[in-house]
């Protein structure tokens, strides 16, 4: 991978799939910064978030967990809706690199997490979309909820990836070819 400032990338979802569900939130983070946490809170905001990321993701490597099976198709799904095309990016998908590298009993990025001492809390699918209806029947704590998740989710990526880094040279991430598994 080239020298592109590197921007480490999450989603939360009211659905795993782009044609019934929405962008709840988008977290990103350029480099060691602090995430930054952008909600939805009606679909002229998922337009507008959606809109932002895609410029922010711009001639960057992009560092996700599992991103190439669902953030990036998400995205670029629900940004095509909108007009919007998801641009061409370096992807570095620390699951891919897991999958390939690790030995482990579950490759979920909690279990990573909890082996390698990185904080990390789970929340499933089905409770990030009870988070998301108490949010926006105006919950403001289910906001700050998702909020804090998606935040932790950023930091424990940055600290996953900079436990790998020395060994991304020996050890490359597998190249990224946008499938969806069937």
């Amino acid at each position: 991978m080239d020298e592109r400032p590197t921007i480490y990338l999450d989603i939360e979802t009211s659905s795993l799939d782009a044609d019934s569900g929405m962008v709840i939130s988008v977290g990103y983070a350029v480099g060691d910064s602090e995430p930054v946490v952008m909600s939805v809170r009606s679909y002229d905001d998922e337009k507008q978030v959606i809109a932002t990321i895609f410029d922010r993701v711009k001639n960057t490597t992009v560092v996700t967990f599992n991103g190439s099976s669902f953030d990036i198709p998400f995205l670029l799904s629900r940004g095509l809706k909108y007009g919007y095309y998801f641009p061409r990016v370096e992807l570095l998908d620390l699951y891919l690199w897991a999958r390939r590298y690790l030995r482990f009993q579950s490759r979920r990025f909690h279990d990573i997490c909890l082996f390698y001492g990185i904080p990390h809390e789970d929340i499933s699918g089905k409770e990030m979309n009870e988070l998301f209806i108490k949010a926006i029947s105006g919950d403001s704590n289910a906001w700050q909820r998702i909020t804090d998740h998606l935040t932790q989710d950023i930091k424990a990526m940055q600290a996953f990836h900079s436990k790998i880094s020395p060994l991304l040279e020996d050890y490359p991430p597998p190249s990224w070819e946008f499938s969806r598994p069937e």
